[in-house]
C-alpha cells in the first residue's frame, strides 16, 4: 500500500469514516506531484468570498484527502481559464461545461445548480420568456467576463450581437453595479447572488425567473487540466470527490451556506 493509501486509512480510522468504500478509494488515491498542485479560486459568492467558501472547502479536503500540497490563488474567471489551459493552473472548481472547454479540460460535475434570471422587480413587466426579453431594447445585462450561462448561453450571445451585455471582472462589481441600476439583470445562482443581495430586500427589489426547462439538470463540475493529468489521474481526483458525496462530507460543507433540505436537493 502506498504511502498516500496509508495516509487516508489513517484520516477514515480517526474520523469513523473506514468503509469498504474508503478502503478502496485508499488504494486508488490521485499520485502527488512533486510540486502543489494548483486548484485555482475566484470571489463568486459563497463559492468563495472574503478568505473562505465553498470551494476553499474542498480545496482543503481534496489535500487533506489525497496527501497532497494544495496551493490556491485566487484569480479573475477570465485569467484561470487562460492559466488552466496553459497548465500554469491545474484545477478549478465552481465552472460550467462546454463542448469547446472539454476538448481541453476534464470536467466532473459535483453539485446540482439551477441558472436563474434576477432583474429589478419594475422591469420584470411581462417578461415570460427569453424573447420579451430580447425584444425590449431597453434591457440589458450584467456578465462577468468569461463565464458561461448554461441552457442560457445562446440568449446571452444574442444580447451580446445587440451590444446589450456589460461585461465586469468580478462578481463583487458585477452585483454592486446591478444595485446601482447599471443595467437591468444578471443570471446567477442561488450560492452566488445569496451573497451579494439582501435577503430581506430581495422581494421588494428583485424578481427571479427560471427560463431552463423543468428537468434541466445543470451542474458545478471540477475541471482538471488536460496538459498536466492523464485521464487515469484526473478519475482518481474524480472518485476522491464522490467518496466525499458518498460519505456525507460534502453535504456538511454545504450546510454551512445553504439550509439541509437545498442542500441534499444539490447534491441529487
Amino acid at each position: 500500500m502506498t504511502t498516500h493509501a496509508i495516509q487516508l486509512l489513517k484520516y477514515c480510522l480517526y474520523s469513523g469514516l473506514l468503509t469498504a468504500s474508503t478502503l478502496l478509494q485508499a488504494q486508488n488515491l490521485p499520485t502527488c506531484p512533486s510540486r502543489p498542485i494548483i486548484l485555482a479560486l475566484q470571489e463568486l459568492g459563497q463559492f468563495y468570498r472574503n478568505g473562505a467558501g465553498l470551494d476553499k472547502d474542498m480545496a482543503d479536503e481534496f489535500a487533506k484527502r489525497s496527501g497532497c500540497k494544495f496551493e490556491t490563488p485566487v484569480l479573475p474567471r477570465a485569467r484561470t481559464w487562460q492559466e488552466i489551459e496553459a497548465g500554469r493552473v491545474d484545477m478549478t472548481l465552481s465552472a460550467i461545461k462546454t463542448a469547446e472547454r472539454a476538448e481541453k479540460f476534464w470536467f466532473f460535475p459535483y453539485l446540482q445548480a439551477r441558472l436563474v434570471l434576477i432583474i429589478h422587480k419594475d422591469k420584470a413587466v411581462n417578461l415570460h420568456s427569453q424573447e420579451d426579453f430580447l425584444n425590449r431594447t431597453d434591457l440589458r445585462l450584467g456578465a462577468v467576463r468569461s463565464t458561461k450561462q448554461g441552457y442560457n448561453e445562446k440568449f446571452v450571445q444574442k444580447l451580446r450581437q445587440l451590444g446589450r451585455v456589460v461585461d465586469v471582472n468580478d462578481s463583487e462589481r458585477l452585483y454592486a453595479m446591478l444595485e446601482a441600476r447599471r443595467f437591468d439583470a444578471v443570471i446567477s445562482l442561488q450560492l452566488i447572488y445569496g451573497a451579494y443581495l439582501d435577503p430581506a430586500q430581495m422581494e421588494n427589489k428583485y424578481a427571479v425567473i427560471d427560463w431552463s426547462p423543468a428537468d434541466l439538470k445543470g451542474h458545478a463540475q471540477l475541471v482538471i487540466t488536460k496538459k498536466n493529468f492523464s485521464e487515469t489521474e484526473a478519475q482518481r481526483w474524480n472518485q476522491l470527490m464522490q467518496g466525499m458525496i458518498k460519505d456525507g462530507s460534502m453535504l456538511q460543507i454545504l450546510k454551512k451556506y445553504v439550509s439541509k433540505a437545498e442542500a441534499e436537493k444539490m447534491l441529487e
